[in-house]
């Protein structure tokens, strides 16, 4: 007697009521949660089952998708399972539905043909299986019609997703740093949360070279517990430092959608965002240069091979010494340490010197104030401009969408089409030329940090934490200071805010030529506060 025959015997021996299982299926979690699905299908299950005589023995529950391989949702593998531990018994299979069972024809065969193999029966409440070729038929017919609907539903969805991000919407789950609740007026909209602060942080670190590579943005987000009990992996970090969307737009490639403005609060701004793609798409190092025990590593360079020198620890026989120096091959000073004390300060003697007067004082900021005014005055002309420009693209715009609607040529209809991404790129310049309107307020503030620092560098020095201390280097030094472990300092060329003191003195008066905000500076490309013309304290 073959195998398969005993054991058909053996189920005919145990023969007794017929013992049921429960299988319930919903789409997603939130039907589950929200909709009681699960409880109602079982519900019905129980009931059903009960009129049958049958004796329940366990409920299998998914809320995942029917289509695809029925064996990835958990339930489904479990009960399969299941059934495989228990061979000597004759299962019932009740399902609420047939699109509960499979909505893919493929693998509503394969289900079929699996639980078949197992001498387990499905029966459903709104269908009755029938081993004919009839019943087969029309088996395979309604399979079709579901794993349809399921593709036509997939397809009207996305179709909706996609005209939600042509109208700047955000529509898949939110990224990290965002919530994404219901507004009155637009619907679903991406909200600012507790970690906003937190994704400023890291791109802004990344973007100005505190963070010199991903992995100090990775050890940043693990610091401040970014993913809970998760890891921080790199690809999250690469993965996050490339949403636009942080910087208040809308893009997805996938779906043809080009970049735009969208409608919810950015995080950081575009400025910054492109200055990450600067550095993600080019040279990594391996280590950060930052390192609050030395606030010149990075800053000072090399007077034989013009590198910047590094820093750290030498361990001696007690206890370790703090030491910078270059490790490229300078001679016959490769390796050669300076101690951390001496190039210190050295340095801070070197700011004793750019100390001015306080008349000179008094007339450089008498300079900057007038050339600010005028930078205010000429700022109005020039946001008349730009909302006359945006004015046109929009009306050019609509006259082009309007010849899109009345061609019936593909390769013109196409050639609009571009013509209107180009509008829409313009357009979208325009809108963030507009956001860098000058706050005069903001302006009071950096001239006072600023001044403060240039009138006594040598004290914001001494007084300065880290941060302190680099920033003061920055505005006192155009270039890095080089520096020679037997000459000391070389000549160092000071930044324009010292070289406009050093002028003024010369002068004696305010008679120096400055102009507006037309054309920025190589320095901070018209983006500081303090620029003007010839001078930049950026």
């Amino acid at each position: 007697m073959s195998t398969s025959r005993k054991n058909k015997v053996i189920k005919t021996i145990h023969a007794g009521p017929r013992v049921a299982l429960l299988y319930c299926r919903v789409s997603s979690d939130r039907q589950a949660s929200e909709g009681h699905g699960l409880d109602s299908q079982e519900h019905r299950c129980r009931e059903y089952a009960t009129s049958k005589g049958y004796k329940v023995e366990r409920v299998f529950r998914d809320s995942v998708s029917g289509g695809g391989d029925f064996m990835v949702r958990p339930a489904m593998s479990d009960l399969i399972k299941y059934l495989d531990d228990r061979p000597f018994t004759q299962y019932v299979i009740i399902f609420d539905d047939l699109k509960r069972f499979a909505r893919d024809t493929q693998f509503h065969i394969k289900l079929r043909t699996a639980l078949k193999a197992r001498d387990a029966k499905p029966e459903c409440l709104n269908f009755n299986f029938e081993d004919t070729p009839e019943g087969e038929f029309i088996e395979t017919i309604l399979a079709a019609q579901g794993q349809l609907e399921r593709q036509q539903n997939k397809r009207q969805v996305s179709q909706k997703m996609k005209a939600r991000l042509d109208s700047g919407y955000w529509t898949f789950f939110p990224p990290p740093g965002y919530d994404h609740p219901k507004d009155s007026l637009h619907g679903k909209l991406l909200t600012p949360n507790s970690k906003a602060e937190i994704i400023r942080e890291a791109f802004e670190g990344f973007a100005s070279g505190r963070f010199r590579e991903q992995v100090d943005v990775q050890k940043f987000l693990r610091s401040k517990n970014m993913q809970g009990n998760r890891p921080v992996y790199l690809e999250y970090v690469k993965r996050l430092l490339s949403r636009v969307v942080y910087a208040g737009y809308i893009e997805y490639e996938p779906w043809g959608v080009a970049r735009r403005m969208g409608h919810h609060q950015a995080i950081i701004s575009i400025e910054t965002f492109e200055k990450a793609q600067e550095k993600l798409g080019g040279r990594h190092y391996s280590r950060s240069v930052d390192n609050e025990d030395f606030p010149l590593r990075g800053l000072v360079a090399c007077l034989k091979c013009q590198r910047s020198m590094t820093a750290g620890w030498s361990k001696g026989r007690n206890k370790s010494y703090p030491y910078y120096k270059c490790q490229k091959t300078c001679v016959s000073y490769y390796g050669k340490d300076v101690r951390k004390e001496r190039i210190e300060k050295e340095f801070h003697e070197l700011l004793q010197k750019c100390t001015p007067k306080q008349e000179v004082i008094r007339l450089t900021e008498a300079i900057f104030k007038d050339a600010w005014n005028r930078r205010l005055n000429n700022q109005k002309s020039v946001f008349e401009g730009y909302n006359r420009q945006q004015v046109a693209l929009e009306k050019e715009k609509g006259e082009v969408v309007d010849k899109i609607v009345k061609t019936q040529n593909e390769a013109v209809m196409r050639a609009l089409e571009g013509k209107v991404q180009t509008i829409d790129s313009e357009i979208l310049r325009i809108e963030e030329n507009k956001k860098k309107k000058i706050d005069p307020e903001k302006y009071g503030t950096a001239l006072d940090v600023v001044f403060g620092i240039i009138k006594k560098p040598a004290v914001a020095w001494e007084n300065g934490n880290y941060k302190g201390k680099r920033l003061v280097t920055k505005l006192v030094c155009t270039k890095n200071p080089v520096y020679d472990r037997i000459e000391g300092y070389g000549t160092t060329e000071m930044s324009d805010g010292i070289k406009l003191f050093e002028l003024v003195q010369a002068n004696g008066s305010l008679d120096v030529e400055m102009g507006g905000i037309e054309p920025p500076c190589r320095r901070c490309s018209g983006k500081s506060l303090l620029c003007v013309e010839d001078f930049c304290l950026f």
